[in-house]
């Protein structure tokens, strides 16, 4: 027994030491690409549009990595097992494990431990490190487009207001533009109870510089007796008080959330009656702050299988098969990030669909490979 549990021991820091080196350079390529592909094209737009200097680029680089770096740990992992376990079985070192009674499972075992870990380390990036860096990218660039236009310009504004430590307003918005948010809804809470008094929405609303002028819309008010609905064409809200440069520097996007801030968010949105389109969009963000992060373990799952194909003879080819499989990770991504804001399934479902399949492409291959 102790001398079998040597060898496992022994199999462990073997797989290990081939891991964790092709992983690392695997994750330094995806970041430089990411970098190269995504970041640097509307970065440097936004510098030459508005004339922002090298301390202004850097930290606007700086603070878009962190949510580019989730999703590049689970492909590094997918990489670092391919070439990791090619090198493996390219070595016949595999074949020798599997003679000496160690099974394709057991060999993947510290390569699912290592991908644990991972996904914890993601989810903690996801959870507490990257809203931060969002949040604090979107308050730089609204300052700086203050600051050169004079004027505003925010996408999907969602901004909780609270009073005492008590949720009192939510407003949900297209777009802020200037001094204009259009196709909003603002919702009003008891700090009591925290149930919604009243919901109001409208086609657009204007900051007098004093209040908002809410204009074209109904307002909802729930009352003990049912609701009572009011349609107006003008309507104001004296104590909403908030500027428009301060819904700007407060509003957050869902990646600007936590799963905590989300969840309550959508507790409430639920709770008010608010459109189920907008509450969809916040549903899919959340449970994709669940799946990313885990997506490292079933890339392993399919990892291991495909490095042992016997017509792998190189480490191109372990490259290769990473890059299509990321790529079509990253379509069933898109797809259901559509899907789950659409309605056509479940959000949660939606979230979970890339790694279901690869989950289950992975542990078909894994039979086949340990047989």
């Amino acid at each position: 027994m102790i001398e079998s549990m040597t060898v496992l021991k022994r199999v462990d820091r073997l797989v290990m030491v081939e891991l964790i080196p092709p992983f690392l350079f695997a994750l330094l390529a995806f970041i430089i690409l990411i970098v190269g592909a995504a970041l640097l094209k509307p970065l440097l737009s936004f510098l030459i549009r508005y004339g922002v200097g090298a301390d202004v680029f850097f930290s606007m680089l700086f603070l878009s990595l962190p949510q580019w770096i989730v999703f590049t740990f689970p492909m590094a992992m997918l990489t670092g097992t391919l070439l990791a376990v090619g090198r493996l079985s390219g070595d016949a070192e595999i074949t020798a494990l599997r003679a000496a009674g160690v099974n394709l499972y057991r060999i993947t075992w510290p390569i699912l431990y290592f991908a644990l870990v991972l996904a914890l380390v993601t989810f903690i990036l996801n959870e507490w490190i990257a809203p931060y860096t969002n949040h604090q990218l979107e308050v730089l660039k609204q300052r700086v487009i203050r600051e050169k236009t004079g004027t505003l310009k925010e996408a999907r504004v969602t901004l909780p207001f609270y009073r005492k430590g008590y949720l009192s307003y939510l407003l949900v918005a297209e777009s802020l533009e200037g001094e204009t948010l259009k196709d909003l809804n603002l919702l009003s809470f008891d700090p009591q109870t925290h149930e919604t008094t009243w919901h109001l929405s409208a086609e657009t609303s204007s900051w007098t510089g004093m209040e908002w002028k809410f204009y074209n819309g109904k307002v909802y008010n729930f009352l003990e007796e049912g609701v009572v609905t009011t349609t107006f064409k003008e309507w104001n809200v004296p104590e909403f008080d908030l500027s428009p440069a301060t819904i700007a520097e407060r509003s957050k996007d869902p990646m600007e959330l936590s799963v905590f801030d989300l969840r309550r968010l959508i507790h409430y949105q639920q709770q008010s009656g608010l459109d189920i389109s907008i509450i969809r969009r916040f549903q899919t963000d959340y449970y994709f702050k669940f799946s990313i992060p885990f997506a490292s373990l079933f890339f392993v799952l399919i990892g291991v299988p495909l490095a042992i194909i016997p017509q792998r003879a190189s480490t191109s080819m372990g490259l290769g098969f990473s890059l299509l499989i990321v790529l079509g990770y990253f379509f069933l991504y898109t797809v259901a990030v559509q899907m789950g804001r659409g309605g056509v399934v479940d959000p949660a479902f939606a979230a979970w669909m890339p790694n279901l399949s690869v989950f289950v492409i992975g542990l078909g291959l894994l039979r086949v490979r340990n047989r």
